[in-house]
């Protein structure tokens, strides 16, 4: 296409929701590229997405619970970003927004639809109607940046935010360094320069159905004292202090990666006792010869 156009991203298990999407812009007089219909007769398929996305003026995602499962629609707005476009989401269902998109501009398909789709086409005329500003750099780490508010979409979101946030900020105190990991399972980890390329103490994994502090006993067998399995056990044992009795977690977790849901963690008392925890675990690894 020579001439502006928008590319569609959408799983093919849409056809609904894509050629509603598809018309209602085409009809305000946008051109758009849907890759079924754009691809010429033997080309190639990839080059020819990827050639899509980046001569593309914008990119507007159909969010479902299909796309967000769909490996090429991740792909596709992986690159619209990373090449500065213009990404907007259409949610057409109660998918979370995956954490590449939490920070986005969405418009909600799943009730009202042309109201919403007027709006849609006017916040793509602001963006397209002048010449956009210079992009800002992006930040250094854009899991971090929206990391906090993917949690805040599930259940009892804004809750284990806040113990996230209040871990993270313990961390970034006590630990050595703090990185960020996951497009589909977002998580942070807590490391320590320890050995010859130091040990993560724990993770903090956003899983949608159960966010969990997780903590990877397995890799300290490297660092005395926890190379004997009692010292290993022992946190096993502060770790299930924190969880019912019907949960507590088994003997053979202390040589895997053992998990305390944020549920656990939303007493004070409990969430204190967890960095208190992590601590010694950060203290007795500095301290190992």
């Amino acid at each position: 296409m020579d001439s502006p156009y928008l590319f569609i991203s959408h799983s093919s298990k849409d056809p609904r929701q894509t050629g509603y999407l598809a018309e209602g812009l085409r009809a305000a007089g946008h051109r758009c590229w849907v890759d079924v219909a754009e691809i010429p007769d033997g080309s190639t398929w990839v080059r020819e997405i990827e050639q899509g996305v980046r001569g593309c003026a914008a990119l507007v995602v159909v969010m479902t619970e299909r796309s967000r499962a769909s490996e090429w629609v991740e792909r596709e707005t992986v690159l619209a970003l990373e090449l500065k476009k213009p990404v907007f989401v259409a949610r057409f269902d109660d998918a979370p927004l995956p954490i590449h998109l939490i920070t986005r501009q969405a418009s909600d398909f799943r009730k009202r639809k042309a109201p919403t789709l007027r709006k849609l086409l006017a916040a793509l005329d602001a963006a397209l109607g002048a010449p956009l500003p210079p992009a800002p750099r992006p930040a250094p780490d854009p899991i971090k940046h929206a990391f906090f508010k993917y949690l805040e979409q599930f259940e009892n979101g804004p809750e284990n935010a806040r113990i996230a946030r209040e871990l993270f900020t313990w961390a970034r105190a006590e630990a050595d360094n703090l990185t960020f990991s996951g497009r589909s399972q977002p998580a942070f980890h807590a490391h320590v320069y320890v050995g010859l390329g130091g040990v993560i103490v724990f993770s903090l994994r956003a899983y949608p159905r159960q966010p969990a502090i997780e903590v990877p006993l397995q890799y300290f067998m490297e660092f005395p004292p926890y190379d004997v399995r009692e010292e290993r056990l022992k946190v096993l044992k502060a770790l299930n202090a924190l969880l019912p009795a019907a949960d507590a977690l088994q003997p053979d977790r202390a040589d895997r990666k053992p998990g305390v849901p944020l549920a656990a963690l939303r007493e004070p008392a409990q969430l204190a006792a967890l960095k208190t925890t992590l601590g010694t675990l950060i203290t007795t690894l500095r301290a190992a010869p």
